[in-house]
């Protein structure tokens, strides 16, 4: 119980990181702390990956008691990045145009996606059933059963498993008989964990590879000029001491290609009006703020032409840059809707409610749902499921639904199937439908489908905040309510699993 309740307070203090951001962030609006903390986070997932291949297994005495102090430390620290990703990333989403935000989410699904698989190819959670006969002289004695079951149990990391509490043989659901009869033969069934494919060392090296090759593509998002052109014209941020003329061409590459000198003859009155804006607002800004180091420049927004001023420029330029201008970066796009305040507190607590139930609650609770219906069908509810995330993410970058009413619909609908699976897992280890293909059927169509719609929920609602909200503070308000809503749905799990035993688990071997 005691490790059970450090392996869930490691993570959750953790949250102190994305709250420090949040603080930092409300108390200094015009600095931009996305660049220097997605780098620190990204390095300290890499180390902690590299330390626990080595440091997994180490343990050390605290109290008389051998602890694994290293995982839990490391724990920690993976945990910091988990947590801080969705404060950092999602305002650093806002450099780049609307569209990117559905890539972001089809990323972070295959961040989940990715190692499932390779836990899967290990052979992570892969068991057989094995059946251990006492004989009746003993009458089911214990200290009998033990010694029979430790024959199969020999080596190491089924020696890990005998000695946790949820193998231990006074544990109801480790070994159920399978006679009602007190006569000879009693017979127990219980589920023996096979060798894994490759070792948990590997398996680290392989997410610190995976965490090496998010660092490269951040870098080449963040110092490309390809990828520049695709930034956002209202996210322009340019950092350093930077002459007049340097800070211009950095801004440069955000916009169109007709606007990208201001000698061309070719250009027209609005695209020489876009740039000597420009060029009056950054010497403004360096007379103003000569020793700062960021200009902001979504105060460009009060710099621009009317709107009847900025329609006519738009009307003359159409015929010359029409199609250039239609792949770029232009200031004559329409006016975005403002979120109204309701819709927008409505949203985050949405968005905090959909975090709680997919990311606290229901995987919490995922092996008390499935184990009771066989080996198969949990198995094939984990991989399932995590397709359906990725799934969810271009599914909403093709429809996707801002309205409050089809968001609550949404909602609605992914509550529901939740709740069904809760219910499969307090009825645990006896759900509805156990023992037939009905139920097994009904149960990974409801992880697959309460996935897929509680993503695409979220999905859309972050995309709403991006196209109505108020810029990055909109974006850093969801990642904050995000882990806000993870944080409460993990902490409501671990009060029902842990402390009032309101789940039972269900034994795969009886199917």
């Amino acid at each position: 119980m005691i490790e059970n309740g450090i392996c869930f307070s490691s993570p959750q203090l953790a949250n102190v990181a994305p709250l420090i951001y949040t603080l930092a962030s409300w108390r200094y609006p015009h600095q931009s702390f996305e660049t220097p903390v997605i780098y620190t986070i990204i390095a300290m997932g890499a180390m902690a990956c590299l330390l626990l291949a080595f440091l997994w297994d180490v343990t050390s005495e605290i109290a008389g008691t051998q602890h694994s102090t290293a995982l839990l430390i490391l724990q920690f620290f993976l945990a910091l990045v988990d947590c801080t990703s969705s404060v950092a990333f999602l305002p650093f989403m806002f450099t780049l145009k609307a569209q990117y935000m559905t890539a972001y989410f089809i990323g972070e699904g295959f961040s989940g996606l990715i190692p499932s698989l390779v836990a899967l190819g290990q052979g992570a959670g892969s068991m057989e059933c094995v059946t251990v006969m006492a004989s009746s002289a003993s009458g089911g004695n214990d200290s009998q059963i033990e010694q029979t079951f430790s024959k199969f149990y020999n080596n190491n990391t089924n020696k890990g498993l005998l000695e946790s509490s949820e193998f231990n043989f006074s544990y109801p659901i480790a070994m159920q008989r399978s006679t009602e009869s007190t006569e000879s033969p009693v017979l127990y069934v219980y589920p023996k964990y096979q060798e894994p494919r490759f070792s948990v060392s590997t398996f680290f090296f392989i997410l610190m590879i995976f965490l090496i090759f998010s660092n490269i593509s951040f870098t080449l998002l963040k110092y490309w000029s390809y990828c520049k052109r695709e930034y956002n014209s209202q996210g322009i941020e340019v950092v350093g001491d930077s002459s007049e003329l340097a800070m211009l061409e950095k801004v440069e590459d955000l916009l169109p290609n007709d606007c990208r000198s201001t000698k061309s003859a070719a250009l027209s009155e609005f695209n020489c009006k876009t740039v000597n804006e420009l060029e009056k607002y950054l010497e403004s800004q360096k007379n103003k703020k000569k020793n700062a180091n960021v200009y902001n420049f979504e105060l460009l927004e009060s710099k621009k032409p009317s709107p009847e001023t900025e329609q006519l420029n738009c009307s003359q330029s159409s015929g010359a840059f029409e199609e250039e201008s239609s792949s770029s970066t232009s200031f004559c796009e329409k006016p975005k809707m403002e979120m109204s305040k309701a819709k927008l507190i409505l949203f985050l607590i949405l968005t905090a409610w959909l975090n709680a139930v997919s990311n606290g609650v229901l995987p919490s609770i995922q092996t008390y749902s499935c184990l009771p219906y066989g080996i198969k069908p949990y198995h094939l509810s984990v991989t399932l499921a995590a397709i359906a995330n990725p799934v969810a993410c271009f599914a909403a970058s093709l429809i996707t639904i801002s309205s409050i009413f089809s968001t609550l619909v949404m909602t609605a609908l992914g509550s529901t199937l939740a709740g069904y699976i809760v219910f499969t897992a307090a009825a645990s280890p006896n759900p509805p439908l156990v023992g037939m293909m009905a139920g097994t059927t009904v149960l990974v169509l409801c992880w697959i489908l309460v996935v897929f719609v509680l993503t695409y929920s979220k999905v859309c609602i972050a995309s709403t905040f991006r196209e109505e909200g108020q810029g990055r503070k909109a974006l850093l308000w969801v990642g904050a309510f995000t882990q806000m809503g993870s944080l409460a749905g993990a902490l409501v799990a671990f009060l029902l699993i842990n402390v009032y035993k309101v789940f039972t688990q269900g034994n795969p071997c009886l199917i």
